[in-house]
């Protein structure tokens, strides 16, 4: 059998495996096709001809390419059917770490999969411990109760790392599972702490293993440790250069130090391999293929929005929103249902209020089928306009809007976006109002809590949102020191530091707010579109010889 054909025929098994998966299903095309992945060890008690294949699938684990790595397992059971942790491997792949939990057809899959270890004849002692660990995930496994259960598999995967501590995956995948495992509401950062304690030290000894670099971003994605994950950062995509998800991850470095150039190399990479892998799933001719994984393409599009918005480049900004409005929601994989609507709220309601359009803001109609989220969204949009136009009648529809959302679905976990995006709406309402102080007492929550955590990953930061109230309010020292603390935890964002100066002028401080009109200017050697306006004013203080204090 080719290549070619193997790669097939092992693909053909995974959608027979796992139904309600999309595998990828291109077949090999050079190098780009066959996926490039640093390489890991990982000892087994399989053939030793499918050793190569079996670390190639564990190398894919730790890039999250699932549909790759389902492949590669698959293929080692077409050459060995008794290789206990190539089973290990299917149930594996049905768990998206950190991303999401398993639907129920991915959960009896895995189950069948960890069965069908047990019975396999090729099964040490420490590959028995390694199947019972990820059984623990899935015993009675139900989505209400899904983080209990990623806690028990972080305690079963901690006590594994702990009996074999030379095993190199046992150390990373433990540190993995803590950060799957992390609470919501957990300010502390405890799991990414511990996750961290692991895998510095793995990094500096290991710096060319994946999984490492990967999960040592993740990690460290927050404004307290993103500057320990910078080596990772730069070290990972060399480490994948053809997983899409692997040439994005150091963009959440990136975009939490402000390094806006980097954060669009990084991403405008990771668009590009997603997009070439869902060209060669559509030449591969399967009946009824469709190109599958557009929520890295997207996910990689959002960030970039947000990057060019930071760096002035409003015109490449409206050009990501307009090509995601032609990216087919069919092409998202179906594991992410309420994605695809939230990045279509996101895009036009993130570039109206990060330009300023407030015509454009007010006028957002909400995505047609649309989780809440996606319709908060817009509505963080339409408010925070009301608000800049002193439209009461327009808060209070936005208002009513929400509480009729509020009614449809249950209120989220604690801590989370789908929190953070109403107590924002309210806030820009009452202010809308001319209610300052009500404004600020219902932002202030979600301003220390990102102070800790850090915002989400693509959101509006809310300190800047309550220096932006402050200053609109006519209270700029106020502001300049919300600003400021905004611009520790969100640096180079373009909007605070425009803020930042126009606050220190109306304090009085000119050689204050000199610096930081010198500071955007400095972002936006490019800028286009309303961003050259909005720097108009900041080019003409930086001009003059000196501001008086």
């Amino acid at each position: 059998m080719t290549a070619r054909a193997l790669a097939l025929a092992a693909c053909a098994v995974a959608a027979l495996a796992f139904p309600g998966r999309a595998p990828l299903c291109a077949p090999p095309a050079g190098p780009a096709a066959a996926g490039r992945v640093a390489p890991v060890s990982f000892d087994t008690s399989c053939l030793a001809a499918t050793r190569a294949d079996f670390d190639r699938g564990v190398s894919l684990l730790h890039s999250f390419w699932y549909e790759a790595a389902l492949a590669m397992f698959h293929k080692v059971l077409a050459a060995d059917p008794d290789c206990a942790m190539a089973y290990w491997g299917e149930a594996m792949t049905a768990y998206p770490q950190i991303n999401g939990w398993p639907d129920a057809s991915a959960v009896a899959a895995a189950r069948r999969a960890l069965d069908a270890a047990i019975r396999a004849r090729e099964r040490n002692a420490r590959e028995t411990d390694w199947i019972h660990a990820l059984y623990v995930f899935y015993d009675g496994f139900t989505a209400k109760r899904a983080l209990d259960h990623a806690r028990l598999y972080a305690v079963a995967m901690s006590a594994l790392s702990r009996k074999y501590p030379d095993d190199l995956e046992a150390q990373a995948f433990y540190a993995l599972a803590l950060l799957a495992a992390d609470p919501p509401d957990d300010l502390a950062l405890v799991n990414p702490r511990k996750a961290v304690a692991i895998l510095v030290p793995l990094f500096t000894a290991h710096p060319d293993h994946p999984g490492i670099a990967h999960y040592l971003i993740h990690a460290c994605d927050n404004p307290t440790m993103a500057q320990l994950a910078l080596p990772a950062a730069r070290r990972y995509a060399d480490l994948a250069p053809d997983a899409p998800h692997a040439l994005h991850m150091p963009g959440h470095i990136f975009a939490r130090l402000g390094m806006w150039q980097e954060d669009i190399r990084s991403n405008l990479a990771s668009k590009a391999a997603a997009e070439r892998l869902a060209s060669l799933h559509v030449d591969a001719g399967q009946a009824g293929a469709m190109p599958m994984g557009a929520e890295n393409r997207l996910h990689a599009m959002e960030f970039l929005e947000y990057a060019y918005l930071q760096t002035g480049q409003d015109d490449k900004a409206r050009a990501i929103m307009a090509e995601a409005r032609t990216v087919p929601a069919a092409d998202v994989d179906p594991r992410y249902p309420g994605y695809y609507g939230v990045v279509e709220a996101r895009l036009p309601a993130l570039y109206a209020i990060e330009t300023h359009d407030w015509v454009m803001a007010g006028h957002l109609e909400p995505i047609a089928g649309g989780d809440a989220q996606s319709q908060e969204l817009t509505l963080l949009a339409q408010v925070t306009a009301a608000a800049h136009l002193h439209d009461a009648a327009a808060a209070d529809t936005a208002l009513h809007a929400l509480a009729a959302l509020a009614r449809r679905d249950p209120p989220p976990p604690a801590g989370l976006l789908r929190e953070t995006l109403p107590a924002e709406i309210r806030a820009w309402a009452a202010l809308a109002h001319g209610n300052l102080p009500r404004a600020t007492e219902l932002l202030r929550p979600a301003v220390e809590r990102q102070a800790r955590v850090g915002k989400g990953e693509v959101e509006l930061p809310a300190g800047e949102m309550l220096a932006d109230m402050l200053l609109l309010g006519g209270h700029p020292q106020e502001a300049l020191e919300a600003y400021r603390k905004s611009l520790r935890t969100d640096p180079n964002r373009f909007n605070a530091l425009l803020g930042a100066g126009a606050a220190a002028q109306q304090a009085g401080t000119g050689s204050v707010a000199t610096r930081y009109y010198r500071a955007v200017l400095a972002n936006c050697p490019e800028a286009s579109g309303p961003a050259r306006e909005q720097l108009a004013h900041a080019r003409a203080i930086v001009g003059a010889t000196q501001l008086p204090d």
